[in-house]
C-alpha cells in the first residue's frame, strides 16, 4: 500500500519586520497534494492517521518540498495515512503535541527540552537522525562576508537576527554564550529581531538586514550545497561545540506498539535503497536510537538562562 500526505495547513511566511521582537507575516494557505495518486484500496476504506510536524527550521515550503517522499515511505511501512500538519513557530508545534492534536514530530532541540519542562513523559524520542555519521549538530554565529567581526563580542550594538524562542541554536546557544562572556544578552546587542527560520536568517544577514545571526549549522552546511551563490554571502564568525540532534518525538498518550513500529520503520529506512532515497534530500544518513544523556549538554545550557 501506498502512503498518502495529507498536508492540513501548510503556511508560507512571505514577509518579516525588521522591528524588534515578534515579526508580522502575510499568511496564505497553499492547497498541496499527493506528488502521486491514491491507489483504489485508499479510497475504498479510510485508513488510520498519523498526525505528524516539522519544526520549522527551514521555510514551510521547502519543508514540505523535503519531507513529503519521508512521510510518503514511512506512512507506507506503517500502514497509515500521514498527516502533515505545519505550523510557524516552535512554541505553536509543541503546543500541539501538548493538546493531543498532535501523534509525532520532529523538533528541535530547544522544543524538545520545552517539551519535557511542560510535562514530564508526556512525549519519548523514538529516533534521532544520523548526519555524516554524527547525531549532533552545531550552533554556528554569521555575518555578512564583508563584516570585519573577529569574535561575537564585536557585534556589541549591532543588530542581530534569531530564529526563533524555543530555538537552541537559533537562540539559547548564543545567550549563554554572551552570559559567560560576561554581558547581559538582553542588552548586547542594538536590536534583535525573530526570523521563524534559519534559511530566513541566512538571508537577513547575506542581504545586510542584520549585522549577525545564530543558525542551525546543518541547515547551512545543507544551504552550501543547495545555493553556494547565498552561502558565500555570509560567514561563520563562531561555532559552538556538539549538541544532540532534532529528535523525533512520539506523545506517550499513543499506543505503546504504534510507537515502537515507529521507531522501527525510522531505524530500517536507510536499509531498503527505495526508502533510503528519502533521507538523502534531508543530509540523513539514518535514523538511530539515542544514547542516553544526548540532550544533557544542551539542557545544562538551557538551564543556565533561567
Amino acid at each position: 500500500m501506498r502512503a498518502i500526505v495529507r498536508p492540513l495547513a501548510l503556511l508560507l511566511a512571505v514577509s518579516a519586520s525588521a522591528a524588534c521582537g515578534k515579526p508580522g507575516y502575510r499568511e496564505q494557505e497553499i492547497p498541496l497534494t499527493p506528488a502521486q495518486p491514491a491507489p483504489p484500496e485508499a479510497s475504498r476504506a479510510l485508513r488510520p492517521t498519523l498526525r505528524f510536524s516539522v519544526a520549522a527550521v527551514e521555510s514551510p515550503r521547502e519543508t514540505y518540498a523535503q519531507y513529503s517522499l519521508l512521510f510518503e515511505r514511512v506512512g507506507r511501512r506503517l500502514g497509515m495515512d500521514i498527516e502533515f500538519v505545519q505550523r510557524r513557530t516552535y512554541r505553536e508545534v509543541n503546543d500541539l503535541l501538548s493538546e493531543g492534536k498532535l501523534d509525532a514530530a520532529l523538533v528541535c532541540t530547544g522544543g524538545y527540552l520545552d517539551l519535557v519542562r511542560r510535562g514530564p513523559g508526556a512525549v519519548e524520542v523514538v529516533a534521532v537522525p544520523l548526519t555524516d555519521g554524527k547525531p549532533t549538530y552545531e550552533s554556528l554565529v554569521i555575518v555578512p562576508a564583508s563584516s570585519h567581526a573577529r569574535s561575537v563580542e564585536d557585534l556589541a550594538g549591532k543588530r542581530f537576527a534569531y530564529t526563533d524562542e524555543l530555538s537552541f541554536s537559533g537562540r539559547a546557544y548564543v545567550m549563554r554564550l554572551l552570559r559567560d562572556l560576561g554581558h547581559d544578552p538582553d542588552r548586547f546587542f542594538g536590536s534583535t529581531l525573530y526570523t521563524q527560520n534559519h534559511h530566513r536568517s541566512i538571508t537577513a544577514v547575506a542581504t545586510g538586514l542584520v549585522d549577525g545571526a545564530a543558525v542551525h549549522g546543518g541547515v547551512f552546511a545543507h544551504l552550501q550545497h543547495t545555493d553556494p551563490a547565498l552561502a558565500r554571502r555570509v560567514r561563520v564568525l563562531h561555532r559552538s561545540p556538539p549538541f544532540g540532534a532534532m529528535p523525533v518525538v512520539a506523545a506517550t498518550r499513543l499506543d505503546p506498539a504504534l510507537r515502537a513500529r515507529l521507531r522501527q520503520v525510522l531505524l530500517e529506512l536507510a536499509d531498503a535503497p527505495e526508502d533510503a532515497a528519502a533521507l538523502r534530500p534531508l543530509d540523513i544518513d539514518r535514523f538511530v536510537v539515542p544514547e542516553r544523556g544526548l540532550y544533557d549538554s544542551a539542557a545544562r545550557v538551557v538551564e543556565a538562562r533561567r
